[in-house]
């Protein structure tokens, strides 16, 4: 029984062993290639994979010398095996987009791991000094006995030249012999892995060697995704130095960490020596980031507010921050003592773990944390990109890689736009994380991000030349789009009407209105909310209904629905989608609106329909959903009855004019909705005007057709 044991637990190493992807034996360089001087240096090519070239590689078969490195070419998927590799003398390395060179570690590593068993660098000095004899010799010291030794061509132990190794595994790590007669052999002192590079604070800007974890388990390349899978791919996060295997901390853990190839053990923290500093002591201050405190801003914050140092500890809504010494109401594990270098004190909202901006936990036992948003972005920053663009940016190449909101922005091939490196993807400039617009989008360049709320947007950048068009476009097509808003005066709202109308509450009050355009997308006002990043916590949506604060019948079918992520429209459009964290149910009293024809526009004198539960001024009917008719007013006609006190574009129309019937408080957001051949369409959103149902002050609304791609986009990113 215990033979079939024991094959058993062989074949179970076996098979461990074949899953195991080869790429992990080497150290990947991108866009660069060796070239040789010498041509005693042995190449050999052939059409693969990168994986079955790496494979090759390591495992030396038909292969006509050791192979220490390859390239591979990107463009023609052909592989470039390599007999030297960069610390070969007379090699030299050259750049070429279209190469990723791959050199097998053990042999460009200055460190080891234990015992350096697998070391195979240049070192052949001792510690001392002694420069070390060659293996092939026998001077000044005779080494018969252990002959072994004199197997030079040995690929397991690599006893090449004069260099130091480690043939049979000694405790103290990789030695030689020495060419002074005095001194037989000695070890080389080569450095651990560990200790090459020190970590700072917990070890986020942590960019040393180490590949294994405090347990001695290997770590999982970042690039790769098995055995596990990860969020933590390089070209999402370039600023992370997810290098290879290396142990990193790119999530703001308590010290540096990697996935390992162990299928039970998905991840472990690497033991990483800690940086110490001469003038301080074990007794002495906390630990500092010297960049983040270069950095450091009381009144304001930069990018994502990681050196924010103020005294806020209010939440936009009044709620009382928690001590972060405290674990009552909320338990966590961001104590002063775990993050000595992110400035924990008192209850004052900072930004531990790379968030989109300073936050803090809540004294509400019922509201875990909330983010900051009441203190503003630092004004240098808004005012930082000087650069512009001409047109729609679609020939853009400057190096911004930032959006509106600070931001940074991920990377192109990451996302599927260039990873072939097609030249299609050359041509429109998609390079590393630099804004572009690749797919001619009027509101300017863009790009996408590493944030899961926010997975693109425009960048901080203006065009030179702002538009001055006062006409909406052109368009014969007829426009299939509707939306709703609020009104003064009209009639009540019956049936199935208005079925589209949701109104977002704010701490159990009507705050604004919007439309419903999906089961789980409501377009409204940007005005609705303090920022684009505000504190959801506190709002609500409501469908299913036409009475607010109705006990009765009909409030047994509104429907209470959170929102999951807002997203801010372009530049000046005023626009807000929000995307619920449930989609509605739809049914009689709750349906969804068509979007309309991008770019179409309705004629003048059209009469259009607009929706809400906003200010009656005595007009009656007070708190319930109300409809009032409001015919469409050119643009040129809406200028003359704003007595030329306004600009107004193409991003916008106009609508109404009649005395006490229009958009007054709390309409805004809703929409404005038109009827063509049998369908009601949203052609435009109330945002906050002059007045409320001035007469011969028509209302302005966004014009919803010159955003209707936007929110196509936006679909198509988040659904």
């Amino acid at each position: 029984m215990w033979i079939y044991k024991a094959l058993l637990c062989v074949t179970l190493v076996v098979y461990s062993a074949s899953k195991r992807n080869f790429l992990q034996d080497y150290q990947k360089t991108d866009g660069v290639r060796l070239v040789r001087s010498n041509s005693s240096y042995l190449t050999k090519s052939r059409g693969l994979s990168v994986v079955r070239c790496a494979r090759r590689c390591s495992r030396g078969k038909r292969m006509p010398f050791t192979c220490r490195a390859f390239y591979f070419d990107q463009k023609n998927r052909k592989c470039h095996w390599l007999s030297f590799d960069s610390y070969t003398p007379g090699i030299q390395t050259e750049h070429d987009f279209n190469f990723d060179l791959y050199e097998k570690k053990d042999y460009v590593r200055q460190c080891i791991i234990g015992a350096g068993k697998n070391y195979k660098g240049t070192q052949s000095v001792t510690k001392s000094g002694v420069r070390c004899q060659a293996w092939a010799s026998t001077m000044p010291h005779e080494h018969n006995p252990r002959s072994r030794y004199l197997h030079v061509r040995d690929k397991k132990t690599g006893l090449m030249e004069n260099y130091c190794r480690n043939p049979d595994n000694e405790t103290t790590g990789p030695w030689c012999f020495t060419v002074d007669p005095d001194l037989r052999h000695e070890t080389c002192a080569i450095p651990q892995c560990s200790d090459v590079v020190c970590m700072k604070c917990n070890g986020e800007d942590y960019r040393g060697p180490m590949d294994h974890t405090e347990t001695g388990k290997e770590c999982q390349r970042w690039d790769l995704m098995e055995p596990h899978r990860h969020p933590f791919h390089p070209k999402r996060y370039p600023d992370k130095g997810l290098k290879d295997n290396f142990c990193r901390n790119p999530d703001n853990r308590l010290r540096p960490w990697c996935f390992t190839l162990d299928s039970k053990a998905q991840w472990e923290y690497c033991d990483v020596k800690a940086c110490v500093s001469p003038s301080r002591t074990l007794s002495s201050l906390p630990d500092s980031d010297t960049e983040t405190d270069m950095h450091a801003t009381t009144k304001c914050f930069l990018g994502q507010g990681e050196g924010y140092r103020g005294m806020v500890g209010v939440t936009p809504s009044g709620v009382t921050c928690q001590r972060w010494d405290s674990q009552v109401p909320h338990n966590h594990s961001y104590s002063p003592q775990n993050y000595k270098c992110k400035d924990l004190r008192e209850n004052y909202c900072r930004n531990p773990d790379g968030a989109d901006l300073p936050w803090c936990f809540t004294t509400d036992p019922n509201v875990r944390m909330a983010f900051c948003t009441s203190i503003p972005r630092c004004e240098a920053e808004t005012r930082e990109p000087e650069e512009c663009y001409e047109g729609n940016g679609e020939k853009y190449r400057g190096r911004l890689s930032k959006t509106r909101s600070g931001i940074p922005c991920g990377s192109w091939e990451d996302h599927g736009k260039s990873g072939e490196r097609e030249p299609s993807a050359l041509a429109a400039g998609l390079e590393m994380n630099y804004c572009r617009n690749p797919d001619k989008d009027k509101h300017g360049p863009w790009c996408y991000t590493n944030s899961s709320s926010i997975p693109w947007d425009y960048c901080m950048i203006k065009p030179c030349k702002l538009s001055s068009n006062t006409a909406p476009p052109k368009s014969d097509a007829p426009c299939f789009f509707h939306k709703t808003t609020r009104i003064v005066g009209g009639d009540h709202v019956r049936g199935k009407e208005g079925s589209w109308m949701v109104s977002i509450q704010k701490g159990n009050m009507h705050w604004c209105g919007g439309t419903l355009i999906r089961e789980k997308w409501v377009l409204t006002s940007r005005q609705c909310f303090s920022s684009c990043v505000p504190d959801l916590s506190e709002y609500r949506i409501w469908t299913g209904f036409l009475q607010l604060n109705d006990s009765g019948r009909e409030s047994s079918g509104r429907q209470e629905l959170r929102i999951a992520h807002i997203i801010c429209g372009p530049e000046g459009s005023n626009l807000a989608l929000l995307k619920l964290s449930q989609p509605a149910t739809l049914g009689e009293h709750v349906d969804t609106i068509l979007l309309p024809v991008s770019g179409c526009a309705m004629k003048e004198g059209v009469v259009c329909n607009m929706y809400g539960w906003g200010e009656t001024q005595g007009t009656g009917q007070e708190g319930a959903l109300k409809v009032v008719q409001l015919p469409i007013v050119s643009n040129e006609r809406c200028v003359e009855y704003h007595r030329r006190s306004i600009q107004i574009t193409d991003t916008r129309i106009c609508a109404g004019g009649r005395r006490r019937e229009g958009v007054c408080d709390k309409d805004y957001g809703g929409p404005l909705v038109c009827q063509e051949g049998g369908s009601k369409v949203i052609v435009g959103v109330s945002v906050h005007g002059r007045g409320c149902a001035l007469a011969n002050r028509p209302g302005i609304f966004v014009n919803v057709p010159f955003y209707t791609d936007w929110i196509h986009k936006v679909y198509s990113h988040l659904d």
